[in-house]
């Protein structure tokens, strides 16, 4: 993996349908903890039952979620949420996820993001909602295979 010590601009965040309902003040805070961040193809983001320290925002590319039940899914588009078990408890991956081609990724450490829901309970309430929604649409991939 590859990170660059570089901010992602709000214009990014803004074009992300997971952050359309953030002001641009929410977006500022979100620019301010994360960080872009380039993936081989191969690479493995997290692996399930691993301790979930970051989530991450789709930019480009691929990224194959593995359920250890046999189930897979894959996630390719742009601004969608991969990793959003570092957000509920018991901050443990469900998945793993294997990056099927180069990706670029915005990374958020789950830490600092509790720590801006503080600040900002509208900024935590909008991020909750849109993983609330993305665990109801995933959970089917947790039943077993049959």
């Amino acid at each position: 993996m590859y990170q660059a010590l570089i901010m992602i601009e709000i214009a990014e965040l803004k074009s992300c349908k997971l952050l359309e309902e953030l002001s641009d003040y929410e977006l500022s805070l979100l620019s301010s903890i994360g960080s872009p961040t380039n993936w081989s193809e191969g690479e493995i983001l997290f692996r399930a039952g691993a301790l979930s320290k970051s989530f991450y925002i789709l930019k480009k590319g691929t990224v194959l979620l593995c359920f250890p039940n046999g189930r897979s899914l894959p996630i390719r588009e742009e601004g969608e949420l991969i990793g959003w078990t570092a957000l509920v408890s018991p901050f443990r991956h469900i998945a793993t996820g294997l990056c099927l081609v180069e990706c670029s990724l915005f990374q958020f450490p789950g830490i600092e993001i509790y720590n801006l829901f503080r600040m900002n309970a509208n900024l935590g309430y909008q991020l909750m909602k849109k993983v609330a929604d993305i665990m109801e649409q995933r959970k089917r991939y947790l039943r077993e295979l049959g």
